[in-house]
């Protein structure tokens, strides 16, 4: 049986040469223009859309707690505003481990880290959420952010 290139069943993650393991989940991989209104006199037919400040939604990683965590909450605990922004690699991988496709993040930023709730009356699964702010997608046809 063929492996089904859309089915994503997980998305490694490795932050400066450090691999954080894989995810289940991953969503904010989006980018999208402000875009600015411009009303011209004696054009009534008619608004000027022009594309104003690009933003980089928050990433957010979630993943049932693994032998990994450790590693994700030491890198988080670690994190100082003073170290410079690292760059992440964010990669889908099909059933058989193999890479569908990746992304490259510059100025990658902890924002937040957290375990659900552990409740040993439960039989539910204990997951982690990570979350990271980014200035800008380095490949997958997204351009990095220029500084003026």
């Amino acid at each position: 049986m063929a492996n089904d290139p859309g089915q994503q069943n997980r998305f490694k993650v490795i932050i400066d040469s450090l691999p954080l393991g894989n995810f289940s989940k991953c969503e904010g991989l989006k980018a999208s223009y402000d875009i600015k209104l411009y009303e011209e006199g004696g054009q009534n037919g008619f608004v000027h859309q022009l594309p104003g400040r690009l933003k980089y939604e928050h990433i957010t990683l979630t993943r049932p707690i693994d032998a990994q965590s450790k590693a994700v909450a030491a890198w988080f605990a670690g994190f100082r505003a003073a170290v410079r922004r690292g760059h992440a690699q964010i990669a889908v991988l099909d059933v058989a481990g193999n890479e569908i496709m990746n992304w490259t993040l510059s100025g990658v930023v902890p924002v937040s880290w957290s375990a659900g709730a552990i409740d040993v009356a439960s039989n539910g699964v204990v997951t982690e959420t990570l979350v990271l702010s980014h200035e800008g997608f380095l490949d997958a046809g997204m351009a990095a952010p220029s500084i003026i």
